[in-house]
């Protein structure tokens, strides 16, 4: 899955995506770099509205239609901020955005987590190098005044499968216009969506700070040292 991302550069959103903006970025004074995107958060994504593309601003996890409004007391809206690609169609909630509302979602890195026992899970950051901004596929739903996204995932790659089997789908820029085109049918689609090339990311342990989402500064995403694990304690024979 993926769990928090990074965007830490507003020069690279503008410059990365321009190419796919038939209108000038409106990231104006809502953006600013985030150093650990959480969901319910909002973040940018590019999204494609009546022939214009645009970066907006999205609520982090998928909100269907129908709980937008819940009755008080009633059914809260579930947080759904992956949705896998094998089954992207078979769930009738992810099934009309993938058919006719799909963003990208800039960023610029993400992070995974190792769990050991009972010790805090242990963050790593997963980022390009060089550094640079990269979308992930992601959906979308609009439905009054709440616009919410969810990023697809798929099995990681080697250098992710050390920490997760799953991460986040990064997509090849010479797709992006494709992806964000209403007339690309559902197999189309679909086949944009492979497991990324290793050869420039790198992964690093980062401080477990990053585990609070109130957490946002330049300092989560610098690498520490990999932390030392205890050996296993030896039973006594006697």
């Amino acid at each position: 899955m993926c769990g928090r991302y990074t965007l830490t550069r507003q020069d690279g959103v503008v410059e990365e995506m321009q190419a796919i903006l038939s209108v000038s970025a409106a990231h104006g004074a809502w953006w600013r770099p985030r150093f650990n995107i959480a969901p319910t958060q909002p973040a940018p994504v590019v999204v494609a509205r009546d022939g214009v593309r645009s970066l907006e601003l999205y609520r982090w996890g998928l909100v269907p239609p129908w709980v937008v409004h819940p009755e008080p007391g009633g059914k809260r809206a579930p947080l759904m901020i992956n949705a896998r690609v094998e089954t992207v169609l078979q769930k009738p909630v992810f099934r009309g955005a993938f058919e006719r509302h799909r963003c990208l979602v800039p960023a610029d890195g993400f992070f995974e987590w190792t769990h050991a026992g009972k010790a805090t899970p242990q963050p790593r950051y997963f980022r390009p190098v060089p550094r640079r901004v990269v979308a992930f596929a992601g959906i979308c739903t609009r439905a009054e005044d709440l616009y919410s996204f969810a990023i697809l995932t798929g099995p990681a790659n080697a250098l992710v499968a050390a920490v997760h089997d799953r991460m986040p789908i990064v997509l090849d820029p010479s797709t992006y216009g494709a992806w964000l085109d209403p007339a690309l049918d559902s197999d189309g689609a679909l086949a944009l969506l492979t497991v990324p090339p290793i050869d420039d990311w790198q992964a690093a342990y980062v401080s477990t700070a990053v585990n609070a989402a109130a957490h946002d500064e330049p300092a989560l995403i610098e690498p520490i040292a990999p932390p030392v694990v205890p050996p296993p304690k030896q039973g006594s024979l006697f």
